[in-house]
């Protein structure tokens, strides 16, 4: 199984998904951590943009936002933690077969082991209604 974490650092689980600079991709085993890889974020155009360009650029028509190439990039994953993010990404990662985990957890590795053995705690609360 696959776990994509969103992050800034390579250690710290991050904010907003549409904003972090990279995700941390962890290939699991039997409860384990088997290996670990570094995504840069090119997926997403409030990374790749800019977060208020995004915004101006679409300005109307915000609800043709697409996450198609955040999926694309984690499409062999099947968590992707991160610690807020708009309705919009949720539902495209659930419609695409990856489990979104909001979580108020800090660092990337132990949000994934606590995943792994069942005690992360999910904080569905932490979904921005407006975006």
């Amino acid at each position: 199984m696959k776990i994509a974490v969103a992050t800034n650092d390579e250690i710290h689980v991050t904010g907003h998904v549409g904003r972090c600079r990279m995700f941390i991709v962890y290939d699991t085993n039997n409860k384990e951590i088997i290996s670990r890889e570094v995504r840069e974020n090119s997926f997403t155009h409030h990374r790749a943009e800019g977060h208020e360009e995004h915004h101006q650029h679409h300005g109307e028509n915000s609800h043709n936002h697409s996450h198609a190439n955040l999926i694309e990039g984690l499409k062999d994953c099947n968590y992707l933690i991160f610690q807020s993010g708009g309705w919009r990404v949720i539902e495209d990662l659930k419609n695409n077969g990856i489990v979104p985990f909001l979580t108020d957890e800090k660092i990337a590795d132990e949000a994934v082991k606590k995943l792994l053995i069942g005690t992360l705690d999910e904080k569905p609360d932490n979904t921005c209604k407006s975006h």
